[in-house]
């Protein structure tokens, strides 16, 4: 019989191992564009969010401002963002796509299409549907755990 923590071991080494399979194909669909995964997820928050800070961008990424700044950085190089004054606060800029980087995201969402696809075929929907509530959850989770708060207590 299988333990709830084995089977959240389990969980975790399946969340593992299929980040890594969506990296390799982020990295092999976007090759030739010199967009790596990380720059493409920036891109993917930009172009729903819109203009965000480096700081927003990282919580939502649950990733560290550091490495986003670097993202960011290289994606000014490329000219596929650019900066603008923040009017809530002068020494936080926002960033956002610009045509180019707009264009760039837009043929790299045309290339995913086709694996997307693949993967909607494969699966149920009640099982699309329970596996992204499940890691909506497990997220939350973590995210209250990394802050050292509780989950549960509603704040």
């Amino acid at each position: 019989m299988t333990t709830k923590a084995q089977s959240m071991t389990q969980l975790v080494r399946q969340v593992r191992t299929c980040f890594n399979q969506l990296r390799s194909l982020a990295e092999n669909l976007a090759a030739d564009l010199d967009v790596n995964p990380s720059m493409r997820a920036i891109m993917e928050s930009l172009s729903q969010r819109g203009p965000c800070t480096v700081p927003d961008l990282a919580q939502e990424r649950g990733t560290s401002r550091q490495h986003v700044q670097k993202v960011i950085n290289a994606l000014l190089d490329q000219g596929h963002v650019q900066s603008q004054d923040n009017p809530e606060h002068k020494r936080s800029v926002l960033y956002l796509l610009t045509t180019q980087g707009a264009e760039t995201f837009a043929e790299i969402r045309r290339r995913e299409m086709a694996p997307m696809g693949k993967l909607t075929d494969a699966l149920d929907q009640t099982d699309i549907t329970a596996a992204a509530e499940v890691l909506a959850r497990l997220n939350l989770e973590l995210e209250c755990i990394i802050n050292k708060g509780d989950p549960t207590d509603g704040t």
